[in-house]
Formats: structure tokens, sequence, C-alpha cells
């Protein structure tokens, strides 16, 4: 199985006056640019999934819809509470036990849990220092289903470099 791990685009900010509900709150004009740009991006550089999952928050599905449209993705994401903002490895291990062992599956969630999350598929101690800028993108490997712990890092791409490829 191999994981894409992507986290949200910019979001407007987090303020309890204008977003009560901060699960609500959506991405601004310019994270849906930059999103458009990493996306096709990682097209560019031949990322491919099967299955695109997101994080039912209103600024994660909205960066999994611009995924899907750069991809030109048949169907709406699917959104899975279990990719909500305290998310662990464990918990994804479960969710990705869903999906044929020799998947591959984007995920589209936040931070800090998604660095944790990494950290915790690469190494037993889950303490790898790991840094996922918003639409930033991590992909990870495995010997059959996720297992926390048993993966191996793939690649780690950075918003910059990824705006730099998309355009």
């Amino acid at each position: 199985m191999e994981v894409i791990l992507i986290r949200h685009a910019k979001a407007g900010s987090a303020d309890p006056n204008t977003w009560p509900d901060d699960r609500q709150r959506p991405l601004t004009a310019e994270g849906v640019s930059e999103q458009r740009s990493a996306a096709r991006a990682m097209k560019k550089l031949g990322v491919t999934f099967e299955f695109l999952v997101t994080s039912p928050l209103v600024r994660a599905v909205q960066t999994a819809e611009v995924v899907a449209e750069v991809y030109r993705w048949k169907e709406p994401p699917q959104v899975a509470e279990e990719l909500g903002p305290s998310c662990t490895a464990a918990g994804i291990a479960k969710l990705l036990a869903k999906f044929p062992p020799d998947a591959t599956v984007a995920l589209v969630g936040h931070e800090p849990s998604f660095s944790r999350v990494a950290a915790g598929f690469i190494g037993k101690s889950g303490d790898a220092a790991i840094d996922l800028k918003k639409s930033g993108v991590i992909a990870l490997a495995f010997n059959g289903h996720a297992e926390v712990g048993r993966g191996t890092l793939l690649f780690h791409l950075k918003p910059g470099h990824l705006r730099k490829i998309g355009r």
C-alpha cells in the first residue's frame, strides 16, 4: 500500500467571531490557487492514487475537491472522521485497512496531526521531526496494509517546490 498525505491549503484565520465553528473555516482564494498549482505539480510528477479521502472539515474537503478537479476525478472525495485534526497513525491504519493492500490512497488532513502520523508510520518511536506545510505532500509505502512503524518515506514535497513545478 502507498499512502499520500496532503495537508489542506491555506484557510482563513481562526477567528471565533467569524467562524464560531472552526470546522466550517474555508480556504482562502490564495489557498485554492496554491493548491491547484500543487495538484498540477503532483500530476506532472506522476503521483497517482486510486482513492481520495478527506477530513470532514470544510478546508480539507475544499482541498480534496481541488485535487479531484485537477485529476479529473469522477466521484467526490470520500469523507472520513478519522482524518480530523486529532487523527493518529493507529486510527488512520484502521481506516486504511478498509482499502485493498495494494492500493494507493490519498488522504487530506491537518497539522500537527499529519506530521505525527507520518512520523508514527515511518519509525517505531514516532518522534521523527517532520514539518508538513499547507498544501505539502508526503508519500509513504508499506508492504501490504499500512501499519504503525512499518512504513517507508517515499518523498516529502514542500509547497514552494510544488508551486514552481505546477505553474
